[in-house]
């Protein structure tokens, strides 16, 4: 026997150290009721776990973010529900219109309710919001009050002065002559200057050189109808031949420069390659006028001078300005032929929604906004004051009706897209978290087993260690 250690008592106060520890780390995992609290406790599955975790908080917030693009998404659906009750209506008075047994002022009653649709249309398409974002307002071609008639957006180079904003209402002249019976039952003719609504393009500065025909080649302007959904793209290419690419409504007149020596002669290949300056036999028409080429709406904008009322009406439009821009849609001078109405989505829905659908950067789910505009759907110059404008009036809304149409199935589309999208989520987030919960949850029922364990040890230790000091009390009955 040594008084100097106590051996004995050194062990369980070790071992009883040891269980003390254990128990308490299991107190602090069925307290806290995971199974790693600290990097010391499982470095490895901390590290796993917390990227599981960004996943499952990430994952979660996208399936939040997917059903506000769903609400979204039918507000402006349900918008353009409205807007296609509307266009019915409109059809239908056109329609009504159209027949030989109204009078003028029963067509006038009828444009007036016409015009008042076409106004809260263009309403609905401004002041539909979510969260104050417009979304019936996709990206729109710049273009001014009214209904511009020709729109440049091919990108023609600099030195082609074109119409702009600042001069909008520019005309041209033409000599027409008239023969009519006047009141004496005489037939006379008379020649008299009608007035049309026109813009011009002025190539005087072209010399025929080849670094300008080279800037011309692949650029181009766009033309409208005013009346229908026809339209014309001049696009400039090599060679001297002409081709025509039709595309439903769009016409694509491809005139051959190379070999031009100035501007007539470069104006004359274009005369010559639009069907004679009158593309397609239709209302535009394209004449020379001292090296400017100038595109008008053969229909008079003005009433013929002095001449009598009983010939009747020339043209009964007020059709709208002529607008042309050098520029393109993003007010750039760059490259490439005009872009026709059938094409005209791409530009429209540049105003895009993105809503991220996914934990990590860049998945996101596009959503293009429509783009509700009377302009844009081609009935803002409906006028059924006349029969003729009554016919074209059921073209144009029967096309309108159709635009809104495919809009809303493409709305549709996105909302069935999100709402799998949401599915896809919450069974990943649900899958996520059952895994990381195996990596950092604690087992209860384990931990309880071994806190018991650790209990009893705990309690049978400091017991073997008060009885180890107490057999050092053996030394002193030896000492005395």
């Amino acid at each position: 026997m040594v008084i100097k250690h106590n051996l004995s008592a050194h062990n369980a106060n070790r071992m009883l150290g040891q269980t003390m520890k254990s128990k308490s780390k299991n107190m602090e995992k069925l307290a806290s009721g995971y199974r790693i609290n600290r990097a010391a406790d499982d470095a490895a599955g901390l590290s796993i776990s917390e990227k599981m975790r960004r996943q499952i908080r990430g994952l979660s917030q996208a399936s939040a973010n997917s059903q506000e693009g769903i609400s979204l998404v039918q507000i402006a659906d349900g918008a353009m529900e409205e807007v296609h009750g509307m266009l019915q209506r409109g059809n239908e008075l056109c329609v009504k219109a159209a027949t030989g047994t109204l009078t003028d002022d029963d067509r006038n009653d009828i444009q007036m309710e016409i015009s008042q649709l076409l106004q809260e249309i263009d309403n609905i398409g401004l002041r539909t919001t979510y969260n104050e974002i417009p979304i019936l307002q996709g990206y729109a071609p710049q273009l001014v009050d009214g209904d511009p008639t020709i729109i440049a957006v091919g990108g023609l180079p600099k030195w082609v002065p074109v119409g702009s904003k600042n001069n909008l209402n520019e005309e041209y002249t033409t000599q027409e002559t008239f023969k009519y019976v006047d009141a004496n039952g005489q037939l006379t003719t008379q020649t008299v200057g009608i007035t049309h609504e026109a813009a011009t393009i002025d190539f005087s500065r072209f010399n025929g050189s080849q670094s300008q025909i080279n800037e011309l080649i692949g650029n181009g302007f766009y033309s409208t109808c005013c009346t229908c959904t026809r339209h014309y793209s001049i696009r400039f290419t090599g060679g001297t031949s002409s081709s025509l690419e039709t595309s439903g409504t769009h016409f694509i007149y491809n005139i051959g420069i190379e070999g031009t020596k100035n501007a007539s002669e470069l104006i004359q290949r274009i005369l010559q390659g639009t069907d004679n300056g009158n593309p397609r036999g239709h209302f535009t028409k394209m004449v020379e006028d001292n090296g400017k080429l100038v595109v008008y709406d053969d229909r008079a904008n003005s009433a013929r001078p002095n001449l009598p009322s009983a010939f009747g009406t020339w043209d009964g439009w007020d059709n709208a300005q002529f607008y042309i821009t050098a520029h393109d849609i993003y007010g750039r001078f760059g490259p490439g032929v005009a872009h026709s109405i059938d094409e005209m989505n791409d530009f429209i829905r540049k105003q895009k929604v993105f809503i991220q659908v996914g934990a990590e950067s860049g998945q996101h789910l596009n959503i293009d906004l429509p783009f509700i505009w009377t302009p844009v759907m081609g009935i803002n110059q409906v006028d059924v004051r006349t029969q003729d404008g009554a016919d074209a009036g059921i073209e144009a809304f029967k096309n309108a009706i159709a635009y809104v149409s495919d809009e809303r199935s493409r709305m549709g589309s996105y909302q069935n897209r999100l709402e799998h999208t949401i599915n896809n989520l919450d069974n990943v987030v649900e899958n996520l978290q059952s895994s990381e919960s195996k990596i950092r949850d604690a087992d209860i029922a384990r931990l309880m087993v071994d806190f018991v364990r650790d209990q009893i040890l705990s309690q049978s230790g400091q017991s073997m260690l008060a009885q180890c000091n107490q057999n050092r009390q053996g030394i002193l009955s030896l000492l005395q």
